[in-house]
C-alpha cells in the first residue's frame, strides 16, 4: 500500500557526504545519556549532528549535553513527552537523514554506514531498518523478524518488526510529509510504531537485516509499564481502522498486529496487577483492572476462571 504524496529525493551521492541528523530525547536519563551520544561520535561515518532534547528533565541532562561542544542542546520548558521531543529534534536538524536514539540506548559504530549504503544502492527507499540485541540486564533474548513480504505495511501491522526507533534511519522531508510522532497522550510509548506505520503506507521501507543497534533493558524502562504500552499500542493500531477496513490483507494483519500487543502486554500487565493488589496498591491495581477490561478481556476472564476453580476444587490452572 504504497501510495507517496510527495516525491522524495530520488538519489544522493555518497561522495558529497549526505549529513545525518540524530535526535536524542532525554527526560530523567542523564546518567545513560553520554553513552548514547559517544556511540554516535563512535560512528564509522562521521557526517553528522547530535541534538540533545532535554524534555524538562529534573536531572543534569544539560550539564551532561554541554559536556561535548559538537552536541546542539534544546531544552522544553515543560514536559511534553517523548513524541514532541523528537518533533522539537526534527525541527532542529539540518540533515536529509534521521535517527531517533534514546537516551538509555546505544548506536553501533557501522549503523550510519549501512543505513546509507542501502540508501545509495535503493534511492527509491524512505526509511530503512536493522536488528538490534539487548543489553543491560541478564537473561534477556532477541531473534530478528523481520517479513521478507512484499507488503511491508502488511507486515508491519501484522508484528511490528520495527522494535527500538534508533535501528531505522529515515529521510527528513518523509519525517516531515506524514507529520512527524503524534503527541497525544494516548500514544505514549506506541509514538514510533505509529509513526513508522504512516510511513510504510505511503513510501517503500527497507530492511537490510544487519545488526546496527543495542536496546537497554532496565527497571524504569517505559517498554516495562504493561499498561501503558498494552494502551498505547493498540491507540497506534486503532488510528490505521481507516486504511484497514475492506482489505483483506490488511485486515488480517491488524487482527495478528492487536493479538501480537494483547499477548506480549496482558499477562504480565495481569500479574503486575495480582502484585499491586496483594502489596495494597489499590488505585494502580484499579486502573490496571479496567484497561485489561477494555483491551485484554480474555486474559481477565482466564485469571478469574482460574480463581474460581482454585477455591472450588483446590487445583491451581496454570496461566499463561
Amino acid at each position: 500500500m504504497v501510495q507517496s504524496s510527495v516525491t522524495p529525493a530520488e538519489s544522493f551521492d555518497m561522495t558529497e557526504k549526505a549529513y545525518v541528523s540524530v535526535v536524542i530525547p532525554c527526560f530523567k536519563q542523564a546518567h545513560f545519556l553520554h553513552e548514547a551520544i559517544e556511540s554516535v561520535l563512535a560512528q564509522t561515518y562521521s557526517n553528522y549532528e547530535i541534538t540533545v532534547v532535554d524534555d524538562a528533565s529534573p536531572d543534569i541532562t544539560q550539564e551532561v549535553a554541554r559536556r561535548y561542544p559538537t552536541v546542539q542542546y534544546v531544552r522544553h520548558d515543560r514536559n511534553r513527552g517523548l513524541g514532541a521531543a523528537r518533533n522539537t529534534g526534527i525541527r532542529n536538524s539540518h540533515g536529509a537523514f534521521l535517527v531517533f536514539l534514546d537516551a538509555d540506548d546505544r548506536l553501533l559504530p557501522h549503523h550510519f554506514e549501512t543505513c546509507l549504503k542501502v540508501f545509495h544502492e535503493r534511492p527509491e527507499v524512505c526509511l530503512v531498518c536493522g536488528d538490534f540485541r539487548w543489553f543491560g540486564a541478564d537473561e534477556t533474548w532477541h531473534q530478528h523478524q523481520c517479513s521478507r513480504e512484499p507488503d511491508q505495511y502488511a507486515a508491519l501491522l501484522r508484528f511490528g518488526f520495527i522494535t527500538p526507533p534508533h535501528s531505522v534511519m529515515v529521510k527528513k522531508e518523509v519525517m516531515v510529509a506524514v507529520g512527524g510522532f503524534q503527541e497525544q497522550a494516548k500514544f505514549l510509548g506506541s509514538e514510533d510504531r505509529d509513526c513508522w506505520l504512516r510511513v510504510a503506507r505511503q513510501y517503500p521501507i527497507h530492511c537490510h537485516h544487519e545488526l546496527i543497534a543495542e536496546y537497554r533493558r532496565h527497571a524504569s524502562q517505559m517498554s516495562q509499564e504493561w499498561a501503558l504500552m498494552l494502551s498505547s499500542g493498540i491507540a497506534a493500531m486503532r488510528e490505521q481502522l481507516p486504511y484497514v477496513k475492506g482489505r483483506p490483507l490488511y485486515e488480517q494483519a491488524y487482527r495478528c498486529g492487536v493479538l501480537q500487543y494483547q499477548t506480549a502486554c496482558g499477562p504480565p500487565l495481569i500479574w503486575q496487577m495480582v502484585r499491586d493488589a496483594k502489596q495494597g496498591r489499590w488505585r494502580k491495581a484499579v486502573k490496571q483492572f479496567w484497561v485489561l477490561v477494555r483491551l485484554y478481556p480474555a486474559g481477565l476472564r482466564q485469571l478469574l476462571w482460574g480463581k474460581v476453580v482454585q477455591m472450588v476444587t483446590g487445583k491451581v490452572i496454570p496461566y499463561a
